[in-house]
């Protein structure tokens, strides 16, 4: 083999690398942001859900759900990978921790655990994926919500599992409202 072919299969060898690198970068990531983080910790229990976003590079685009929407989604990204049922994330939201002492960090009174019948998380699965839609609209990407929020459905029953196809990265805030 000359140094010239050497050459040329080195610089494809780099070109499918930067490539490669290119398209994971561009790949999409759910953010989601705890509020009332105490510092030196990662996700406790008392922590509020401030926003969830869809980002690629360092564009982050918020998606607009209700408080409930965001607790939702923050229980799905927590639990990723994990497949979980309606069911499932109807106990989570009533026994989680972090659902039941939601906001206990926050100046204001502890809120009220979250709590939903098995339709109404079906619900808020189809408004998270419309909100999804829009943020992948937006950003140009050629992707289908249910490729991020999958859908699989059991073997033995008929049931529906949910879960995130894409990294989940979470972002503190703490009581002073400043990134960590």
């Amino acid at each position: 083999m000359s140094n010239s072919s050497i050459r040329e299969v080195v610089e494809e060898i780099e070109y499918l690398r930067a490539k490669r690198a290119q398209a994971s970068s561009a790949s999409p990531r759910l953010v989601v942001v705890h509020g009332e983080h105490q510092p030196l910790t990662k996700c406790l229990p008392g922590e509020t859900v401030e926003q969830v976003g869809l980002a690629v590079h360092s564009r982050v685009i918020p998606l607009s759900l209700s408080p409930i929407g965001l607790v939702v989604a923050d229980v799905l990204a927590r639990k990723r990978p994990m497949l979980l049922t309606a069911a499932q994330i109807e106990r989570l939201l009533s026994s989680d921790p972090f659902c039941v002492r939601l906001g206990a960090n926050a100046s204001r009174a502890l809120r009220p655990a979250v709590r939903l019948a098995r339709k109404s998380v079906k619900v808020y699965i189809q408004r998270l994926r419309w909100q999804l839609g829009k943020a992948l609209k937006a950003m140009g990407l050629a992707m289908l919500p249910e490729e991020i929020l999958v859908s699989e459905s059991t073997e033995l029953s008929n049931v529906m599992t949910y879960r995130f196809a894409i990294p989940c990265e979470f972002v503190h805030l703490n009581g002073d409202a400043k990134r960590k």
